[in-house]
């Protein structure tokens, strides 16, 4: 399934959007060139989880954490280079619980769960964006019909 934004805030809506029925133990699996607009697609998704800090890359961090009922766990492999550095962040506990957004994830991809949302984000102009999604398994039905009701009010 492939939906189009026009603007940064047509990206953190379709974000909101999807962050509205994630629930505990989801993995989101961002690819996309830089600057394609995932940190504000990962902004939009915190808005729809009810989470109102401040989200920002976590490229020289690695990892976000925001604390909320579900926490927010934002990953950023960029930087990593070794699979082993994954193992130092306890990285294969965190995907258990709280929803897991990682930018870069193409990088390690072996070690993300067999039905994470993959979502590629391609760059069309400025400020346009095709998310291309690859729905695995039932567990994305909510937000499969979350995406669709975006897609039909846009």
């Amino acid at each position: 399934m492939d939906i189009v934004t026009q603007s940064e805030q047509e990206t953190i809506n379709l974000g909101m959007a999807i962050g509205s029925a994630l629930h505990s133990g989801d993995v989101l699996a961002l690819h996309g060139d830089l600057g394609a607009g995932k940190t504000h697609f990962v902004q939009g998704i915190a808005r729809g989880m009810g989470i109102d800090a401040n989200v920002v890359s976590p490229t020289f961090t690695i990892l976000n954490f925001y604390e909320h009922d579900i926490p927010l766990q934002h990953f950023d492999f960029y930087r990593l280079e070794e699979e082993y550095e994954l193992d130092d962040l306890g990285f294969d506990d965190y995907i258990t619980s709280g929803v897991t957004v990682i930018e870069w994830s193409e990088k390690f991809s072996d070690r993300l769960p067999d039905d994470a949302l993959h979502i590629t984000i391609k760059k069309t102009s400025l400020t346009g964006r095709v998310f291309q999604f690859q729905f695995i398994g039932d567990r994305w039905l909510q937000v499969e019909k979350e995406v669709q009701k975006y897609a039909i009010s846009h």
